[in-house]
């Protein structure tokens, strides 16, 4: 079971326990905004809570998608995660999501942090990005923060909730990665 701990935050396996916190977050429009999926229920909750489960099952494990929960609580904050999408090339995406009413705490930056620590220190990864919609500054200042370069503009690029979206591609290698262990 992989546990990720930071200064303020314990990253956990998912639980199919998590899904009425889950929920409260895959309700909340602003919170999906610019997330491909849109606003769901209770049931669409509980299904990508189970294939989470089921992802971390397989081996090679491909997908580490982690709760985000406060040290000291195990209530679900929101979720972290890797996808390792080229193995032969050690390329993995980032995704994050918190409640809206943590937004612009850090939690998210932290959270991420360690994600992005674990993906080269652990998995050994060579390059890691993510993806965002451009309005979604929020998503863009959090992958700055972590070091994230944006490598590139796509436009309209993505048919999206009705109409076609642009998006920024932010990655940071592992070299540059500010924890990277010294080369010898």
């Amino acid at each position: 079971m992989l546990r990720l701990e930071t200064k303020q935050l314990i990253l956990r396996e998912i639980h199919l326990d998590d899904w009425r916190d889950a929920q409260a977050l895959d309700a909340d429009p602003l919170v999906v905004r610019y997330q491909s999926n849109d606003v769901l229920g209770p049931e669409g909750t509980q299904e990508y809570l189970q294939r989470s489960i089921a992802a971390a099952a397989e081996t090679p494990r491909k997908i580490f998608d982690l709760a985000i929960t406060l040290r000291g609580e195990d209530r679900y904050l929101g979720r972290v995660g890797l996808e390792i999408v080229r193995p032969e090339h050690r390329e993995a995406t980032l995704w994050f999501n918190l409640r809206r009413d943590l937004w612009g705490k850090g939690f998210g930056t932290e959270a991420s942090r360690a994600m992005v620590d674990f993906g080269f220190h652990t998995l050994k990864l060579h390059r890691i990005f993510g993806d965002c919609d451009p309005r979604n500054q929020g998503s863009a200042r959090l992958m700055e923060k972590l070091g994230l370069k944006r490598e590139a503009h796509l436009r309209e690029n993505w048919w999206l909730k009705g109409e076609w979206c642009d998006s920024y591609i932010y990655a940071v290698l592992e070299h540059e990665w500010p924890t990277a262990p010294s080369k010898s």
